[in-house]
């Protein structure tokens, strides 16, 4: 039987041998590229740089968030976040010099008058020895964390999603933990003097409470709120009321909760569709007028004796360092425009030793206790640069129509609404981190959409 003749075939007069039907096809031998090989061999080490990256900043940023600052009770995380100026302060100079950020003037002029300047002026008006002096300045040192975040973000360059992740996972955790707290400390683990511990104190007005850093909680519920209305997850919206619960049952912070509420509902309304916006607005007019008359009405009819009684001693303790403070400062001009410096409790001058009163507390008298310290020019530096990042943060969640930015906006603008009552250098850590959140997520580019694999010679889309 003769073969089937085929062009170009493997016998010598263009035969195919005999049996060679049966044996099938001639094996083809696959061919690794050198580049396909070098990528999956790389895969496994970039997933694990990635997993390393977002290891770091996990461990990172609750000392970045000053959330271990003021617990005493847990002293290896109370004394790394009181060293993390210095350990990160290689990171800060990275971010000053190489990286060219927003409001990069604005803030060394602050850094230089906080830093540099009123630490002169306690040495002068306190009494302060040199070293007493610079020590003072630990509590603004956290101001420089805008630019330390901002380097370790950069070198990390973890992508958006994996950064909002964790910081929303720690939003969501702060809650857990508060229940959790709340529902395994005996009450044998309260204490009633604040210099004992601060994470679970007792007093007469409130009963028991947990103080936790809410930096990240607020954060979760403001995005909460904007992600309700930009993405329509109902769920969402029934989440806020169980975290406002949560709370006012536990947590207890009366100024914080009230202003809060009042920054998720702007936050919700400011997510609108511009006419339903508009319409909230003007809803919202017409019912404050309604309820500024009843507030009077309940003030003048001996509502303020009322509400003084149930602040109780936070109300007293604040009013007396209030006329301790203004009577410090009297009628003096320069106190009044460059401040008096402050103390440490550790020094050999302290406050409690000037006023002959052991409660006295600066981060206690919002923007009293700011001028006291700083002067009227040192609060405008600090209220011109917490405006600025609301406005900046503000600006790129709208661009971007990302919830998580405009929840860091919302932030900074509870930091403003807060600050007739907390000091904003009292944890300007915050600050800092939300400024370096906002300004990585929106700032950094998007990758474009996928490229398929286009035969040579043909055409190629454009990018956009």
């Amino acid at each position: 039987m003769t073969g089937i003749w085929q062009p170009g075939g493997g016998s010598p007069r263009g035969r195919v041998p005999r049996g060679a039907l049966r044996r099938g096809p001639p094996r083809v031998h696959q061919v690794e590229m050198p580049l396909r090989m070098a990528a999956r061999r790389a895969a496994p080490a970039a997933a694990t740089v990635s997993r390393i990256a977002s290891l770091a900043l996990i461990l990172a940023l609750p000392f970045f968030a000053q959330v271990f600052h003021y617990l005493n009770e847990l002293p290896p995380p109370y004394f790394l976040s009181k060293a993390w100026p210095i350990l990160v302060f290689p990171l800060t100079l990275y971010g000053l010099i190489r990286m060219k950020l927003p409001g990069h003037n604005l803030f060394l002029l602050l850094l230089a008058y906080l830093l540099g300047f009123t630490p002169l002026v306690s040495i002068i008006q306190l009494g302060n020895g040199l070293f007493d002096a610079l020590t003072t300045t630990v509590k603004a040192w956290p101001f420089t964390y805008y630019f330390g975040l901002s380097a370790l973000l950069s070198l990390l360059a973890l992508p958006a999603e994996r950064v909002r992740a964790i910081c929303l996972g720690y939003g969501a955790g702060t809650f857990a933990l508060l229940v959790l707290i709340w529902i395994a400390a005996p009450t044998s683990w309260y204490v009633t003097n604040p210099e004992d511990g601060k994470l679970l104190q007792y007093d007469v007005d409130r009963g028991y409470r947990v103080y936790l850093s809410m930096f990240f909680g607020m954060l979760f519920i403001f995005y909460l709120g904007r992600s309700f209305v930009i993405e329509r997850k109902v769920w969402r919206l029934i989440a806020i009321p169980i975290a406002f619960l949560i709370l006012m049952v536990i947590y207890k912070q009366r100024t914080a909760i009230l202003m809060a509420m009042m920054v998720t509902g702007y936050g919700i309304v400011m997510a609108l569709p511009r006419r339903m916006r508009q319409l909230a607005i003007g809803l919202g007019l017409l019912l404050a007028v309604p309820a500024v008359a009843v507030a009077a009405w309940v003030l003048l009819g001996g509502g303020l004796d009322n509400l003084q009684q149930s602040l109780g001693g936070s109300l007293s303790v604040r009013q007396n360092s209030a006329a301790l403070a203004s009577h410090y400062l009297g009628d003096h001009t320069l106190r009044w425009t460059f401040g008096v410096g402050a103390t440490t409790r550790f020094g050999s001058v302290t406050l409690a030793d000037i006023f002959g009163y052991d409660q006295f507390f600066i981060a206690d008298l919002g923007w009293l206790g700011v001028v006291f310290e700083y002067g009227l020019i040192g609060a405008l530096l600090i209220f011109a640069v917490h405006a600025w990042g609301f406005f900046i943060t503000a600006r790129l969640g709208g661009k971007h129509h990302d919830p998580f930015i405009l929840a860091l906006s919302d932030y900074l603008l509870y930091l403003l609404l807060t600050s007739a009552v907390y000091s904003l250098v009292f944890l300007p850590g915050e600050f800092g981190v939300a400024l370096a959140l906002a300004i990585y997520l929106g700032t950094r580019p998007s990758p474009g959409p996928p490229v398929a694999n286009v035969p040579s010679g043909a055409a190629r889309p454009k990018p956009e």
